[in-house]
Parts: C-alpha cells; sequence; structure tokens
C-alpha cells in the first residue's frame, strides 16, 4: 500500500476540477491519499471531490485549510460551524480526520491556524488577506483560533509503530520558505502558518511531515524529519507545483 499527497487543489477552477476527476479509477484502488487542506470554499465542491477520490483510494486522509472554511458564499454562518459541517461530511463519505493507523505505520492529522508567530502582518496583508473577509470566526483573533484548532488535535502514543507521518495545511515552520523568497511575498509569511505544528511533530517523532498552503511545492530535510508540500495550486502556478499526486511513502 502506498501513501500519496496533494493539497490546494481549488476547484473553483473548473480545469483543476477536471484534473482531479481525471485521476485513474483503478491504479490507486489499494492505496491512501492524504489531501492537506484547499479544496474549495463550496461545500458542494469539496463534497464532489471527497466522494470522486474516495472512489478512486482504499483511505483518504483530508484536513480542511483556510479557503474550505471561507463562509462568505455558504451561508455567512461562522467558520466553525462549517468545519463541524465539514467532519460531519467526512463521516458520512468514509473519510479520514483523525489519526490513521495501518499496519505499523500511522498517519496523524494536525488542524491549526497561523497565529502570527512567524512575525507581525503588515499593512498590505491586513488589507488584502482574503481570510479576514471570507472567514467567520465571531470575533476571535487569529491566535485564539490556532489555539482552539490545536486543542482538537489529538496526539496519540507512537511507541508502538515503525514510521510515523504527519501532516497539516498550514507551514510548520518558516524555514521551509526558501532564503531567496521573492522579497515581494516574504509580506505573506506571517499568515502561512505556526510554531505550534513544529512543536507537535517533535512530540510525535514524525519522519515525515506532509503540509499545503504555500503552494509551493518542497521537500527538505531538517533535523531528521522530512518536509514535504505537493500543492496543485492555481492554473496559473506550474513552475512552483508539480500538478500531480505525489507517491511520499509505502506503508
Amino acid at each position: 500500500m502506498r501513501l500519496f499527497l496533494a493539497s490546494d487543489l481549488h476547484v473553483d477552477y473548473p480545469e483543476n476540477l477536471h484534473w482531479i476527476e481525471s485521476v485513474s479509477e483503478i491504479d490507486y484502488v489499494d492505496d491512501v491519499l492524504l489531501l492537506a487542506g484547499d479544496i474549495s470554499d463550496e461545500m458542494h465542491l469539496i463534497e464532489r471531490v471527497l466522494r470522486v477520490v474516495k472512489a478512486r483510494f482504499r483511505h483518504v486522509v483530508f484536513i480542511p485549510g483556510n479557503h474550505d472554511l471561507w463562509t462568505s458564499r455558504s451561508g455567512k454562518g461562522p467558520s466553525f460551524g462549517k468545519f463541524d459541517a465539514i467532519l460531519s461530511l467526512c463521516r458520512e463519505e468514509g473519510i479520514e480526520t483523525g489519526p490513521l493507523a495501518i499496519g505499523k505505520a500511522l498517519i496523524v492529522p494536525l488542524l491549526a491556524w497561523y497565529d502570527y508567530s512567524f512575525g507581525q502582518p503588515g499593512p498590505t496583508i491586513r488589507r488584502g488577506w482574503m481570510d479576514f473577509y471570507k472567514c467567520n470566526w465571531e470575533g476571535l483573533q487569529p491566535a485564539e483560533v490556532a489555539f482552539r484548532f490545536e486543542a482538537m488535535n489529538v496526539i496519540p502514543d507512537t511507541s508502538g509503530f515503525d514510521a510515523v507521518y504527519s501532516a497539516s495545511h498550514f507551514v510548520p515552520r518558516i524555514d521551509l520558505m526558501p532564503a531567496r523568497y521573492p522579497e515581494k511575498h516574504k509580506a505573506l509569511f506571517p499568515v502561512l502558518g505556526t510554531d505550534r505544528l513544529e512543536t507537535q511533530i517533535r512530540r510525535l517523532g514524525s519522519q515525515k511531515h506532509f503540509y499545503g498552503h504555500s503552494h509551493l511545492n518542497r521537500n527538505k530535510v531538517i533535523d531528521g524529519v522530512t518536509y514535504i508540500n505537493n500543492a496543485y495550486g492555481y492554473p496559473s502556478e506550474t513552475e512552483i507545483s508539480a500538478k500531480t499526486i505525489l507517491h511520499v511513502a509505502d506503508l
């Protein structure tokens, strides 16, 4: 059994939706797909994609991303309410959202939100970052949202497993971003992730951690942990994403 990774499908773009619906119906029936967030902000598209991938893989693990929790086009209700609705949908469709043990391997999804541990956002991000307009956290600040998601995470006993893999939508440490990243894009660093994730990764003893959100495909080893991002991304992002599901482990 193989483990495959994808994130940031953004199927609001028709070409992205066509791609995921074109994935082979026979090549992955004994495999696991880890979806590290950002399918769509539309519930009907999230449901459509989850049904598609569940029909193609034996197991699917899904971690909601920030776009999945936007509510401006889905009733304008609270984002935590939408999060609960997504978890309910996953239960109905047989999609895993918690730790998944397969033989001697354990896959642990980690919920998160950015908390400005990567820096304080400047005026450009404060004005233009769409989460600030399209999520409804009922008055909670990002650090409070991050705390609530962190409290939901299950950190299981990993002593009986030969391999432990963790996953998040958000970036777990800022040094995963390239040192020569364009200066104009560094304004995004405060909303990329949180140091809280790295603490949990180390508690778990993960050999590999999979993440999304940055749309920048990476495979980097830091202090004994391999960090992998395989974002599909927007149609125009052809130079920073591979546009494929990625085989990341054998289970």
